[in-house]
């Protein structure tokens, strides 16, 4: 009696026909929709022929399909979830063999070809591999497996050289400013050209909260808050609107492999679309989010992702540690010193009525402080002008020589890097330096009012007055109790110039 095992029929489009149809769905040729309707036609296509395949063969044998639908077979990071299971239930003896379409549809990569290769040379496997090519794989031979290791070494090159003639083209398009495919960037009409002037308005609303010291949560918060989703429906999450105020594209930037593409002279290649900001105002919400100090992981002063307006300010009168909100649901929330924080644990303090006094304490200084003096507005200044005109002449002066051939070209590759990091480094600072408001935070807490302020833009008022503010033991407050009302002797402020 022969083989009663089923045989494996696996499926994937080739890599040749995803890079054709993603090309089409790019150039507007075809929607996303229709892309996933033509790749499952080619599936459903490949299954039929496998199927006539098996009949031809092996009549009656049954086929168990593998389809690894829209994934490529010469990418090392791209892991094909159904080739694997195929290779595990061929190494547990529960499949008679392999057929395909072709055998460029299992493998670009010759190491995939011998992980199967392994299980056809054990004594007597009696595996069948065959494909609709007509040619000899048989891969329980040597002149089988010569074949098949021919193929898919021919078949790497071709992927290998579609995928450089790719990246070529996306480098030379890049150079030119010419638009590449992909979804419609937010900010801008499908035609990627056009600014959509409601996205416009918040894209430049968001470059000023994060200037004015907003974190990237609060702009997700109030993007949430303004009815604005993402492509998904769904409202956006923290990473993707960082990508958003990041993009270089904001400020008309053309990007080559994620990075911002610059030209032999160190300018940045621009795109057709209209920008909504300019290169500086880009610089600057990059610098601010990705600078020095972006990326504060503990609570205190000038926190960038706190969410409590006093946490880091408060201080324990007992221990001195610095008092944290709670995470409680209870009706009255509080600050603690935390014992998990090398706190003593002994002090608490109502949250509401502890932000509201001290907000009104600040209040009542910058009122006095206004009253005393009429605080005029002072132009934005950066004292490193010269230094970055200098850098900026030498880089010039640099790239001359190079142009020259008055200096090797690794040489020029290392020095350049390191000027332009330089270069860079002061460009961001000057951006920041001239995006910052003008204006000192108590004429717009004075004007505006606290609740129109953000709880960052708080912290900033609030620690533009005080150090810190101790909390004193009170009356029912030790234990974890916490007053509905509040002793205002229990705060003693700490201002900046004691």
């Amino acid at each position: 009696m022969g083989d009663t095992r089923p045989l494996a029929g696996y499926l994937r489009m080739s890599d040749a026909d995803l890079a054709e149809i993603k090309n089409l769905v790019k150039i507007g040729a075809l929607t996303p929709e229709e892309a996933k309707e033509r790749e499952r036609k080619g599936v459903l296509k490949q299954k039929e022929d496998v199927i006539q395949l098996a009949d031809r063969l092996l009549p009656g044998q049954p086929v168990v399909f593998y389809e690894d639908n829209n994934l490529s077979a010469f990418k090392r990071n791209v892991k094909r979830k159904k080739f694997e299971e195929m290779l595990k239930d061929m190494g547990v003896g529960s499949l008679g063999g392999v057929l395909a379409y072709d055998i460029d549809r299992l493998f670009r990569q010759p190491k995939d070809l011998e992980r199967l290769i392994d299980h056809y040379e054990k004594p007597n496997s009696g595996l069948v591999f065959h494909t609709l090519s007509g040619q000899n794989f048989d891969l329980t031979t040597g002149d089988g497996r010569f074949s098949a290791r021919i193929m898919v070494s021919v078949a790497n090159k071709s992927s290998e050289d579609m995928s450089r003639r790719l990246k070529r083209e996306m480098e030379r398009m890049a150079y030119a400013g010419e638009m590449a495919g992909g979804p419609r960037p937010f900010g801008w009409e499908d035609d990627r050209l056009t600014l959509r002037p409601k996205e416009k308005k918040a894209l430049d609303d968001m470059a000023e909260k994060v200037l004015k010291g907003d974190s990237v949560t609060t702009v997700m918060d109030w993007l949430r808050d303004q009815g604005f989703v993402g492509r998904t429906g769904k409202p956006f999450v923290r990473s993707s609107v960082q990508r958003i105020l990041l993009n270089p594209r904001n400020a008309g930037i053309r990007q080559f492999r994620g990075e911002p593409l610059k030209d032999e002279e160190g300018n940045y290649v621009k795109g057709p679309w209209k920008a909504p900001w300019t290169v500086d105002k880009w610089l600057a919400v990059k610098k601010t989010l990705e600078g020095p100090g972006a990326n504060r992981t503990k609570v205190g002063p000038g926190h960038n992702t706190v969410r409590s307006i006093l946490s880091g300010i408060l201080r324990c009168g007992v221990c001195g540690t610095r008092m944290v909100a709670a995470n409680s649901s209870r009706k009255y929330p509080k600050y603690r010193c935390a014992k998990d924080a090398g706190g003593c644990g002994n002090i608490t303090i109502s949250r509401k009525h502890s932000e509201d006094a001290v907000r009104g304490l600040v209040s009542d200084v910058l009122m006095a402080a206004t009253a005393q003096k009429e605080t005029e507005e002072v132009g934005p200044k950066w004292e490193k002008a010269a230094e970055l005109a200098a850098l900026e002449k030498e880089f010039a002066e640099f790239h001359q020589l190079w142009k020259a051939d008055k200096i090797k070209t690794t040489s020029y590759i290392l020095g350049r890097e390191k000027l332009e990091g330089e270069i860079d480094q002061l460009r961001g600072e000057r951006a920041v330096a001239l995006a910052r408001p003008t204006k000192p935070p108590s004429l717009e807490v004075i004007k505006g009012g606290w609740d129109k302020l953000s709880i960052e833009r708080q912290r900033e008022v609030i620690l533009s007055v005080l150090s810190a503010v101790m909390v004193s033991t009170g009356k029912g407050t030790a234990g974890g109790k916490v007053t509905r009302g509040i002793d205002h002797s229990r705060l003693t402020p700490v201002f900046k110039e004691q």
